[in-house]
Formats: C-alpha cells, structure tokens, sequence
C-alpha cells in the first residue's frame, strides 16, 4: 500500500515516526512517504520525503490554519491508500483524508490534554482552553478514524478497544549497542563522573531537582550532570544556572542519534526524574529504554509502573523526584559501588535484548496493515 506518515509538528527524523515506524513499514514492502516540516532529504532508508509550507503568520489561529491546509493538500496530492497522521491538530482535517476511500490511522505519541496541563501550570487561561479544544477533537476521533495507535497502554485504555493497538516506543535493540554496559568508573579517579538526562529539559521532568542535587554531591566526587536537549520553556536556561549546583552542569543541544550513543557510553547513569502527574506516572518513557539498551543504569522516579521496570529487575535506583538529596543520594551510590553499577547496566541491556525493544513491537505495527483494505 501507499502510506503517507504526517505530522504538522514533530521533527522530519522524529525517532518514532522515522527511525522506527516509517522504515518498518518500508522494510515490509510498503510506498511509504513522510510529509514533515524541513525533510532532510528527498529519500532516506526507503522513505520519501515531502515539505510542509513553512509557517508565517505572527497571529497563531491563522498560522494553524494555514499549516493545516498546506498539509491536507500536499496529502491528497500523494494519494495514499493509508493516512498515518501524529498530531491531534491533524484530526480537524481527518475526514478529508479520507474523501476518496483512504484510511485514516491516528498515532496516539502522549496523553495531550494532560501534557498541557501539567506543561503551563503558570498560564490557566491557555492551559484551560487548549486542554477542552484537545478534549474536543479527541471526542471527535472515532468518528474520524478508522484505528488508533497508542505509545503506551494507558493511552490504548482512553480509546475504542475494538479499534486501537499499542505500539510501545521501545528503543531499537542495535542503536545504542557499541555502549557495551561496561564498568565506567574503571577510568582515573580524576576523571570527571558524568550522569546523564537526555529530552526536553523542563521543571515538571525535575530539571531544578537534578541541578540542586549536584550542588549536595561532595567536591572530592568530581561527578557532573550533562543535560542533552532544549529547555522547555527557554528562559528556564537562565534560571537553572542561578542554582548552587551549575557550576557541574554541561549542556548540549539535540543530538544525532549516532552521537547519542557515544554520549550514553562516556557516562554511569542516565536520570528520568519526572514529577508525579498522570501524563508521567503512566508514561513510558524512551529514554528509560535507551539508557538500559546503553548499558546504564537507570535513576527514576518511584512510580509503580517503573518500579516494575526497573527496580524489579535490578535495572537502577528508584528516587523521589521532588527531593534533591533522594536524586543525591541514588547518584553517591552508584559512584561509590561500581561493581554495583556495572550489574544494573548488564541487567537493564538484557531486558532491552530479549522483552524492550522494537523488533518486539514492529511486528504489531506490520500485523496491523496487514488487516488494512487498500483502495487500489
């Protein structure tokens, strides 16, 4: 079939949308097209790719509307037999899709109107209108589309059971394997000690914990904190960096994906200390995955979800997030064990090689286009 993967608002080499969806479904044979903002390439790993118009209204309702009708008429130009759409925003659209006998599968990547929320706790005005106008399209969403597809079993549990399958976002098992889980505090005792957090830096996911936790680490440690990503919102940066701890903080941009896996290897542990929320406490997040498939072990916060993912099986530490000494102390234990360290690296890459990773997870995704009726 023709497939047509769309997204208004993801990066064009969005890990789940291209690295992992999109060169599946090529590799299953499918014509996939990805039609993205700024697309790399015309073609990539079997995928084509195609532009969106760049925005250019300063008045957001106009710039929206524009985006989305740029979108709906590049698509129907590329003529799928399936629409893979990733954005709530696209769901305003959906029913056009599907005006010449297209099917229309909605990518469900977040619980979105709790992400709003828990994201502008500073603005209840905005916060409050764009979680109904959320709320509202996903009312409409049955009507609109014919499958859903959730990251995340809690998410599946918000829509139609008969309609919708879950796709975890597993990390691809091979990616991060040349950061063998080996004992990376063997090096010189002068060396600095790295942790890491790698995604969007904002306060909700315990950017002010983790940088106040450094400033109670003891000198004679030499442990630093490299945050990878953006800060969320930006003047956060400034913020952060009036806190005690900084002067041990290191900060890099987004990253390639191959550059991630040197990043993961340099360092002892990665760190996913999210606030209590229900957008978090029922999440799954990636990086939990990718710092096990690294060899890292993993200090998060004490959820039960994760509590079975990782502390079951020996896979990391299990911290209160809202607690710098917590996140603290988890970071002075594993320094000062590396035999333990090394232990929870090794049992973190094992489950990703044989229960937590993508391979697993694919084959849901091809079964489920496999049930697909083309219209050509």
């Amino acid at each position: 079939m023709r497939i047509v993967h769309l997204s208004t608002l993801h990066a064009p080499l969005d890990v789940r949308i291209f690295y992992k969806e999109c060169r599946t479904l090529a590799r299953a044979g499918h014509d996939v097209q990805l039609l993205v903002n700024n697309p790399p390439a015309p073609e990539r790993d079997g995928v084509h790719f195609h532009a969106l118009a760049p925005a250019t209204s300063s008045f957001r309702p106009l710039r929206i509307r524009r985006r989305l009708n740029d979108a709906l008429a590049k698509a129907l130009d590329l003529k799928a037999d399936v629409y893979h759409v990733h954005d709530a925003e696209i769901l305003s659209i959906a029913r056009h899709l599907k005006r010449d006998g297209a099917k229309v599968i909605y990518d469900v990547h977040e619980d979105s109107p709790q992400e709003v929320l828990d994201m502008n706790p500073g603005r209840p005005i905005y916060r409050t209108a764009k979680y109904f106008a959320f709320k509202r399209l996903w009312a409409t969403a049955p009507r609109v589309v014919d499958h859903f597809v959730a990251a995340t079993p809690a998410i599946a549990a918000m829509f139609p059971p008969g309609l919708t399958t879950t796709v975890c976002n597993f990390p691809l098992s091979e990616e991060f394997s040349g950061a063998a889980p080996a004992n990376r505090l063997s090096d010189s005792p002068d060396a600095p000690r790295r942790f890491i957090f790698i995604g969007g830096i904002s306060a909700i996911r315990g950017a002010r914990e983790m940088v106040q936790a450094m400033s109670l680490m003891p000198q004679e440690a030499n442990a630093r904190l490299l945050l990878v990503g953006e800060f969320q919102p930006p003047e956060l940066h400034s913020e952060l960096a009036r806190l005690p701890g900084w002067s041990r903080v290191d900060v890099l941009p987004w990253q390639p994906r191959e550059k991630l896996g040197e990043l993961l290897a340099g360092s002892i542990a990665g760190l996913v200390p999210f606030h209590p929320g229900r957008n978090h406490t029922e999440a799954l997040p990636n990086k939990i995955f990718e710092y096990m498939a690294a060899g890292l072990p993993v200090i998060a916060s004490d959820f039960p979800l994760w509590r079975g993912l990782i502390a079951a099986d020996n896979a990391g530490l299990l911290i209160d997030p809202l607690k710098p000494a917590s996140i603290a102390d988890a970071l002075s234990a594993l320094l000062t064990d590396p035999a333990r360290a090394a232990a929870m690296g090794r049992a973190g890459a094992a489950l990703v090689r044989t229960r937590y990773n993508w391979e697993a997870e694919s084959a849901k995704l091809v079964d489920l286009y496999a049930t697909l009726r083309p219209r050509r």
